[in-house]
């Protein structure tokens, strides 16, 4: 009878253990095809809260923290006229992830956050690599054009006598910038 109780019991904590996972309770998925769902976790309640990316695979169950935002990695980003490389650590937020590679390929993301309320951040990001492409965009992605893997966001610029102008930005998911187009209403 105890020998019974022994496996019994065996059996229950390899079963707890074996479904426990690793992503924080709190975590919420912010993206999800068919392979992987993407989760989002807030380590604190700061202005900037420092964020977790987590990842789960759904055919394997496998589980992997992919970024940890630091808040106080500033850059003076709005200076760079290109896309530039950086250190996935200095990502200082996150709050909106997307998708961007297809079943059966490397696992690619946008990743975008606000980390000044005014003006955001986005980064192409590999799951495997610690790098992050940031690109010259602070206003998001508005789109995705699937057929020509082409990132499609909004930035401004300022007149230079004065007010901002809207302007679309194309890049491809390497970051590098296909098209560019203007909404100035007048010349400078």
């Amino acid at each position: 009878m105890i020998r019974y109780l022994a496996i019994g019991l065996a059996m229950v904590l390899c079963l707890c253990s074996c479904n426990k996972s690793e992503i924080p309770q709190t975590a919420y998925v912010t993206a999800e095809d068919e392979t992987v769902a993407v989760y989002l976790n807030k380590e604190d309640t700061n202005e900037i809260p420092q964020v977790s990316l987590w990842l789960r695979y759904k055919e394997s169950g496998e589980e992997k923290k992919l970024i940890l935002t630091h808040p106080n990695s500033r850059r003076d980003w709005w200076t760079y006229d290109s896309s530039i490389v950086i250190s996935t650590d200095s990502i200082a937020t996150i709050s909106r992830v997307t998708i961007l590679s297809y079943r059966n390929n490397p696992l690619k993301l946008l990743v975008e956050g606000c980390p000044d309320y005014r003006n955001v951040e986005s980064f192409i990001v590999s799951e495997d690599n610690d790098s992050a492409i940031m690109l010259p965009a602070n206003e998001g992605l508005l789109g995705v054009a699937i057929e020509e893997d082409l990132l499609i966001m909004e930035t401004y610029d300022y007149y230079n006598d004065g007010g901002r102008y809207s302007k679309i930005d194309a890049y491809d998911f390497n970051g590098k910038l296909i098209n560019s187009m203007n909404a100035k209403t007048h010349d400078d």
